[in-house]
Parts: structure tokens; C-alpha cells; sequence
């Protein structure tokens, strides 16, 4: 950046190839680009802040920082209060709560010295940040509105903007006709890319303004407000116009009337002409499918911004897949930081982003959606023995399984929609000894279950907690309707000695409580079913308490090898990498292009159609003269069939030709001059349909005969006719 007006431009296509320009280049090429999309887009040339000229964003806030969208924890609010384990409504048993007997006067104080403390917090905390802000403000600008700079104006409501959505138009009172709104403007910051409002203070002032049809000098004040300016170029008293009249959509009398018709290019250059410039030798704006790829000079990019760094990275440039990364630091000079997130593509892993929490030392990893475990979320500690949250793409997975809590000491599961009504199961365990290698315990089990309306509420199980320990089964059932407390059953498990093909039963080992009096007590037939059951389910819970811990050691096991050694992946259509695919694509372009040559070079073979009606059996004399002189007679036929229908069509012209000549010659003292001329330049399409029917008639019959000739030397160089019978056919070579 300069603050001095450069001597020269250079040409987009040359900041393209160099990728280093000052301001005002970079606001041609900006402009070249938003014109060509249907912008109506100006260069603007004036004054700017120290900040703005130089590209400076270490005092502003960083755009890229992701926020958490209020949606999504407003819809995740209401999951939690639909589901069991969220916060239920209120049931009308609830006991009221006891009178207040405070006093209101006593309780006015205490809340008048509340707002007094938290008054005075506030106006500490207003004056600590305005201690910091002014620690915070650069120096003093000595240069200030003395700084050149270049930008991009994109005027609203242009004449001659063609871009939709930048044309508002209204009503007009007085004629009630569409008229446009008065142009307004934003700017944009080329060097940035940022957009900035007229009132931006970054912006001190205009000296001019051009594009492809005008040069525009600002004849308002330069140097006072922005926002208070026109931007209707119409205007002489606010804009001087170095071609008057330009663009064409901008003078008053461009509207032309209904009973005028529209001049030519070539009458309104004749009419009023400006200059007469050269053609233009700048090439024409074109990137590359690599230069695109590549974006930044030496495929990198690094922006400062206020306590952030924002890196950008080209595609591929990398071997782990990092395309952006943005870290947060708590001071001015970038120490200490707090937050990193990384963005990553084309990985193998299909890994998306990677949040760093330095603080609190956690890492959570997040993926797209094609994995074969279907995991869209890790959440790990960099710290030894604390918990793993994996979260899952639930659709995809068999097991319905929505979120995954892992502690050496405990295991966690969320399900979502799964047919059997369990969501929640939590499994308790002591942690594997490495010492004496002997596997982790399992001590507790505890399952939780929705609703099944199929079944009593006496009889669907609510919760199911197996404390393996002390060898004791405890289930809770659902609420009732009417019913404040919920029915219970405890089962002590018999003894694993005791235990054969048949389960034996004690009524002793089981107590239970119905919530309903009115309800049957269970038979000991019903209570052994519901003892077999459950301990069916346990050893089921079990099974899969061991299958997840292995799960979930390989899966980490493996996420570490991705980690270690990451793996990028590119697209079948890629034509910059995929190799393989394209050198498959020039074989077979080669081959075809191949075969197309050697079709053209290879003689036809007129005689195939017609030997196939041999079938393969040896072909007789008169058979052979029979398909020789079929070959000929079709080659006529569809000539003479072409010249039939030529015939045909100019007979009709001459007949036409003739019927014309007969009503002139009865009617043409009827006629006006005018009506009689079209009538005779009607008789002359006519002859001349006709004589370009006689020379399509000409042109048939000789390329009948060549193509007679051509047949005719075809056939007496044809071996199969002269193998099999050399004395009876003969050919006349022509």
C-alpha cells in the first residue's frame, strides 16, 4: 500500500500473474470482476485511515470467529424437556409452598442495596473497559486525511445496474408509473474484502470516482461527511462528468418515442462521438484451475487480527488437510491463547474441524457424515483418566446409538428411537488393573426405558438397575394414571451354583410395592416369568458392556492412527491429482480418435448388406450378379427418387409462377404501385426458387454420376466378386 497516488496502473491481468498490487489496482480488478457480474461498481479514489491504507486488522475484531447458534440450543432445550431425563411440568399433587412471612419493607431495602452493589460493579466495570480501550487506541494518526487510497463503491439503484435484487424501484405520485428509488452506496475494502456502510469512519473522503463509461470528480465537499453525500451521477452540480452523457441509461432523453424507431450503433457513434481510443490490449481475465486451487502467494495467507490470528491454506498445500485456523489470545501481543479452531477437507477420516480448549485442556474433533463407525463427534481430555464424549450420527448406525460417555470407571450410552423404548444405560465398573492384567468388573448396570402405551403401567419397566455385587435386580415401572408414586420390584438372584436349565424360584427373594391397590397382585407363575426375564437381560447387558469397551478401544486406537499418520482423499473428477483417471480418459480418446482415422481411410463396403442374404452358403453365379446389380439399381432408385421430388416441387413453382402471371394480367389496372411491386418481387422469389430447384436438379444428377463411377471402381476391385467368378462378371473400369 502506498499513500501517494501511483505513477501507473498496471492491468488485471498482470496483478493477476504478479498476485502484488497497491490500492488502486486492487480496486480495478475487484471492480472488473463485480462489473462483469451485473454490478454497478466504481473505483473510488480519496483519503483513508492509517489502518485502511496500510491493511492493518489488528484493531479489529475478527469476522471468522464461530459463534454458537441460539437454534440449536433452543431446539436441544426443548429435546430435554420432552425427554424423561429433562425437566418435567409440575404435577397438581405438588405440595404449595409454605407463606411467605417476610417483610416487604425489609425485603424493598435488601433489593434497593442489591441494585446499589450491582450499580456500582457496573460503572467498575464500564470504567476498567474504558482504561482498557484507551491502553488499547493506536497513536495518533499525524497523517490523518493526507493518506491515498483506492476502494470500491457498488451504487443501489444504478440506471444502468442489471443485477437482480439491485434495482428497487417505487410508485410515482403524479404519474403513477415505476421510477427507481434515489441511488445509495456501500463500499468495499479490496485488500480485505470487507464491507463498509457510506458512514464507516475508516473512510475520510472523495476526490473522484470512475468505471467503464465515466470519470466522475466529486464537486461535493471531500472532505466532509461521507454519509451525507449523493450518489446520482445525473447531478452536474454534485458530480463533474468528463464524458457528458455517459452511460447511455443515465441521459434524460434516452427513452425513445413510441412512433420513432431506435437508432443503430452506428447512428448514435455517428451522432456524438467523445474519442477515439485505441483497442484494448489487456488480455482478458483468466485463472487457472491451479492458480484457483493455490489462492494465496506461496499457497498460505496470515491475517492479525484483534487478539486472533486467522491462517488460510490452500487446498492440498498441506499433507494433513488444513485449509483455515484461527486462534484466540488473551492479550494484544498474542500470548497466552485461549481457543483454536482448525478446518480441515479432503481428509480420509472425513474430519472437518478441531476445537483446542487451552484452558480447560479439552480437544473435540468433529466429522462429516460417511464414516464407517458413523461418529460425528469426539470430545477428549488432553489430561490422563478423565471422560470421552463420542457423539454419533444415530440414523445410521444399527444400534440407534445418539451419544457415547467413556471413563475408565464408567460407561455412558444415548439412544434415539430405538424399537425396544431404551434410551439411557449407564454401566459402572472398576478399571482394569494393568499390574495383574486382569480385566475390568462390572458392578452396576442401570437402563432406563419411555413409555411403551402397549402395555399397563404397572407392567412397563421405567427403569432397570442390576447392582451385580450384591446379586440384586431393582426395577421401577411408570407412573400410572392418577398415580403419585411408582409401583417397584426387587429380585435377589439365586446363586450361580444353584443354577441349571430351569431357574429355580424363592418367593422370599422377591419384595415388590404397587403404587395402585386396586391393581392384581402378580402370581408367582408372573413373577417367575419376570425373574427368567430379567436375568435374560442382564447377561444380555453384559455381553454388550464388553463388546463396547472393545468398540471403544478400537476406535481410539485407530482415531491415534489417523492422527499420527492422516490420509487425503480426492475426488474421481479431479483433474489435478486423479492421474489415473485421466490418463484412462486420453487412452480412450486416443483409441476412438484412432478408429475414427482409420473408418475414414478404409474403403466402404458396399457389397456387405447384400452378401448377407447369403447366409454364409457359396455364393452362386446368378446369386452374385444378382446382389451386383441390386447394389446398383438402390444407388439409382434413391437418386431418382431426390430428383422425383425436386421435380415435383418445381412443377408447383412453375404453376404458381403462371397462376401469378394470369391475375396480373387480368387485375393489374386495379393495383396501386406500391401493391403492384410487392406482387412482382413475389413473381421474382419465385424464379428464383426455381432456378435454385433446377440447380439442385443438376447438382443430383452429377453426384449421381460420380458416386456411379466411384460404385462401379469399388466393385471391380472387389476380391470376393472376382474370386468367385472372374469370367462372368466383368467391369468396365472407368
Amino acid at each position: 500500500m502506498h499513500d501517494v497516488e501511483p505513477r501507473r496502473l498496471l492491468s488485471p491481468d498482470t496483478v493477476l500473474r504478479r498476485r502484488k498490487a497497491n490500492s488502486f489496482e486492487l480496486a480495478t480488478l475487484l471492480c472488473s470482476y463485480l462489473i462483469g457480474n451485473g454490478f454497478a461498481a466504481c473505483v473510488v479514489s480519496g483519503y483513508a485511515t492509517r489502518e485502511i491504507v496500510n491493511n492493518d486488522q489488528r484493531r479489529v475484531a475478527c469476522p471468522y470467529v464461530p459463534l454458537v447458534e441460539e437454534e440449536e440450543e433452543e431446539g436441544k432445550g426443548q429435546e430435554s424437556k420432552g425427554s424423561p431425563e429433562g425437566v418435567e411440568p409440575p404435577s397438581k399433587y405438588q405440595l404449595r409452598a409454605p407463606p411467605d412471612l417476610r417483610s416487604r419493607y425489609l425485603l424493598e431495602l435488601e433489593e434497593e442495596k442489591l441494585a446499589k452493589i450491582k450499580e456500582e460493579e457496573r460503572k467498575r466495570d464500564e470504567e476498567r473497559l474504558r482504561e482498557i480501550e484507551d491502553l488499547e487506541r493506536p497513536a495518533e494518526d499525524l497523517k490523518a486525511g493526507h493518506r491515498i487510497h483506492a476502494w470500491v463503491v457498488v451504487i443501489l439503484n444504478a440506471p444502468w445496474c442489471y443485477k437482480p435484487g439491485y434495482r428497487e424501484t417505487t410508485i410515482d405520485q403524479n404519474t403513477g408509473e415505476k421510477v427507481l428509488l434515489p441511488p445509495s452506496a456501500f463500499f468495499i475494502e479490496p485488500a480485505s474484502g470487507f464491507r463498509f456502510e457510506v458512514d464507516s469512519p475508516n473512510y475520510l473522503g472523495i476526490e473522484s470516482v470512475w468505471n467503464q463509461y465515466n470519470y466522475y470528480v466529486n464537486k461535493q465537499d471531500p472532505i466532509s461527511d461521507i454519509k451525507h453525500m449523493r450518489w446520482d451521477f445525473k447531478h452536474t452540480q454534485d458530480w463533474e462528468h468528463f464524458l457528458p452523457g455517459e452511460p447511455f441509461e443515465m441521459r434524460e432523453d434516452c427513452v425513445v418515442p413510441e412512433d420513432q424507431e431506435p437508432m443503430t450503433t452506428e447512428e448514435e457513434l455517428e451522432k456524438e462521438k467523445h474519442l477515439d481510443l485505441p483497442a484494448s490490449w489487456v488480455a482478458p481475465l483468466s485463472i487457472s484451475m491451479a492458480n484457483f486451487e493455490q489462492r494465496y502467494p506461496g499457497g498460505a495467507k496470515v491475517i492479525f487480527f484483534k487478539r486472533s490470528i486467522y491462517e488460510r491454506f490452500a487446498p492440498y498445500s498441506n499433507l494433513v488437510g488444513l485449509v483455515k485456523r484461527l486462534t484466540l489470545f488473551q492479550t494484544l501481543d498474542y500470548e497466552r491463547p485461549v481457543t483454536r479452531w482448525e478446518w480441515y477437507i479432503n481428509r480420509d477420516d472425513s474430519l472437518e474441524m478441531i476445537v483446542y480448549e487451552f484452558e480447560a485442556r479439552d480437544i473435540e474433533e468433529r466429522f462429516a457424515r460417511g464414516r464407517p463407525d458413523s461418529l460425528c463427534a469426539l470430545r477428549r481430555s488432553s489430561e490422563p483418566n478423565r471422560e470421552c464424549r463420542l457423539t454419533f450420527f444415530h440414523q445410521y448406525r444399527f444400534d440407534s446409538l445418539r451419544e457415547l460417555v467413556y471413563h475408565p470407571t464408567y460407561v455412558k450410552e444415548h439412544y434415539e428411537r430405538r424399537e425396544d423404548l431404551l434410551y439411557y444405560r449407564e454401566f459402572k465398573n472398576i478399571p482394569r488393573d494393568t499390574a495383574t492384567s486382569e480385566d475390568c468388573k462390572l458392578t452396576q448396570i442401570t437402563e432406563k426405558y419411555h413409555r411403551n402405551v402397549a402395555k399397563e403401567a404397572v407392567r412397563d419397566i421405567a427403569t432397570r438397575t442390576c447392582l451385580v455385587d450384591e446379586n440384586r435386580i431393582v426395577l421401577q415401572f411408570h407412573y400410572g394414571d392418577d398415580c403419585i408414586t411408582a409401583s417397584t420390584r426387587e429380585f435377589i438372584k439365586p446363586p450361580k451354583s444353584e443354577m441349571g436349565e430351569e431357574v429355580p424360584y424363592d418367593p422370599s427373594c422377591t419384595s415388590g410395592y404397587i403404587s395402585n391397590p386396586w391393581d392384581p397382585q402378580p402370581t408367582k407363575l408372573e413373577l417367575f416369568l419376570l425373574l427368567n426375564k430379567q436375568l435374560k437381560a442382564e447377561d444380555a447387558s453384559t455381553r454388550a458392556f464388553y463388546r463396547r469397551v472393545v468398540e471403544i478401544e478400537s476406535l481410539l486406537k485407530e482415531r491415534r492412527k489417523q492422527i499420527e499418520s492422516p490420509k487425503l482423499s480426492f475426488s474421481l473428477f479431479d483433474p489435478l491429482r486423479n492421474s489415473e483417471a485421466r490418463r484412462i480418459r486420453l487412452e480412450k480418446y486416443e483409441q476412438t480418435k484412432a478408429r475414427e482415422e482409420l473408418i475414414k481411410k478404409q474403403q466402404a463396403d458396399f457389397l456387405a448388406p447384400y452378401l448377407l442374404r447369403l447366409d454364409g452358403s457359396p455364393a452362386a453365379k446368378e446369386r452374385l450378379m444378382a446382389a451386383y446389380q441390386d447394389c446398383k439399381d438402390d444407388l439409382r432408385q434413391f437418386y431418382h427418387k431426390l430428383e422425383d421430388e425436386m421435380r415435383v416441387r418445381l412443377d408447383e413453382l412453375a404453376l404458381e409462377e403462371h397462376s401469378l402471371k394470369r391475375f396480373l394480367a387480368k387485375f393489374q389496372e386495379h393495383f396501386e404501385d406500391e401493391e403492384y411491386e410487392k406482387f412482382i418481387m413475389e413473381g421474382e422469389n419465385i424464379e428464383l426458387n426455381k432456378n435454385v430447384v433446377q440447380m439442385r436438379i443438376e447438382n443430383l444428377r452429377d453426384e449421381y454420376r460420380h458416386k456411379a463411377e466411384h460404385l462401379d471402381r469399388a466393385l471391380y476391385e472387389d476380391e470376393r466378386l472376382n474370386g468367385r467368378a472372374p469370367a462372368e462378371v466383368k467391369f468396365e473400369e472407368k
